[in-house]
């Protein structure tokens, strides 16, 4: 356990909405429910109530929900009051379960005793506000299939390859006069193999869903008045960078966030490369080179008919990128 301290803390998003549930976690779960809601509802089992606060005044009525600990998302006791979603009604229902005796939650605290109580592992608990922040089909399913366990089950797997290899290693130096088949180099050489593949997969997974999870940067890069606006507007579907016939008319970094096919990718309009007097354009060139090192992708755009094996606009150091 954590500590004796109950928590509470309204669960919805801000704003305003047809239901929002205040939730309440720990031993004194019983003591806030009798107090709101004159007594704890059977396990498991939604039931109307009224919620009222410490003077008897009604606050609201709505549907009570009870999970007795260990068998709950906290692993303790825990109690969700769902109601209307008026930011003030709700408001009102958090500070009944504090003058109740609960405290205020922490960010992420009812997770942090989820995973504190062994409800979920590190992986787990970290896909959670992956999922929560998930801007597209396929980060949803990647964080979902992570919360489900598919994540940490590959890693016990490792570690039980890991664990193997070294027992061979270790046994075929302390029998290497033995003429055993399965201590030979290239058995234990194929484990020690199999185990390195086994990590490669995974961090490319975990790669895959860093992408997924925060989007691809897509850096539109290339020389003044070459359409990288234009571009822009046509990806993100809106007027979002200004298109004239002058050469560096972007000064600054536009950046939108889109979704193709399933991927979410942050597309970043820059300044056109070349070389320039004028102070403020060269503090944008700047940042257009900032970008490219961090970048993901970069799309060189050109003059059409130009030389599409030449990358004199593209610094050294993006070499190493992916370019389109």
């Amino acid at each position: 356990m954590l500590n004796n301290e109950t928590i509470a803390a309204i669960a919805t998003p801000p704003g305003t909405g047809g239901i929002g549930v205040v939730r309440v976690s720990g031993k004194k779960t019983r003591i806030i429910a009798k107090h709101i809601i004159d007594g704890l509802p059977p396990k498991r089992t939604a039931v109307i109530r009224t919620f009222v606060n410490g003077a008897g005044e009604a606050l609201d009525s709505g549907l009570a929900v009870y999970f007795q600990g260990p068998n709950s998302y906290t692993g303790e006791d825990v109690l969700e009051l769902q109601g209307h979603g008026g930011p003030g009604v709700l408001r009102l229902i958090l500070r009944a379960c504090i003058d109740a005796g609960a405290r205020l939650a922490e960010p992420g605290e009812f997770t942090k005793r989820a995973y504190l109580n062994s409800k979920l592992d590190l992986a787990q608990a970290e896909s959670v506000a992956d999922l929560i922040g998930a801007s597209s089909e396929a980060a949803v399913l990647s964080a979902h299939r992570s919360l489900s366990g598919e994540f940490s089950t590959r890693t016990e797997q490792i570690k039980t390859e890991l664990i193997e290899a070294r027992v061979f290693v270790e046994a075929a130096i302390d029998f290497s006069e033995e003429e055993i088949d399965f201590l030979k180099d290239e058995s234990v050489k194929d484990r020690l193999n199999g185990v390195h593949l086994s990590l490669v997969q995974l961090r490319e997974q975990a790669t895959q869903g860093n992408l997924l999870r925060e989007g691809a940067k897509v850096v539109l890069a290339g020389e003044p008045n070459v359409g990288k606006s234009t571009l822009m507007n046509r990806l993100s579907e809106e007027e979002t960078s200004i298109v004239t016939q002058y050469a560096g008319t972007t000064r600054d970094s536009i950046e939108r966030q889109i979704i193709v096919g399933g991927m979410p990718m942050l597309i970043i309009d820059t300044a056109g490369l070349r070389r320039s007097d004028d102070p403020i354009e060269s503090m944008g060139i700047q940042r257009t080179l900032d970008h490219l090192k961090d970048a993901d992708v970069i799309v060189d755009i050109r003059e059409a008919g130009s030389d599409l094996g030449a990358r004199a606009s593209m610094p050294h150091f993006a070499e190493n990128k992916s370019i389109v």
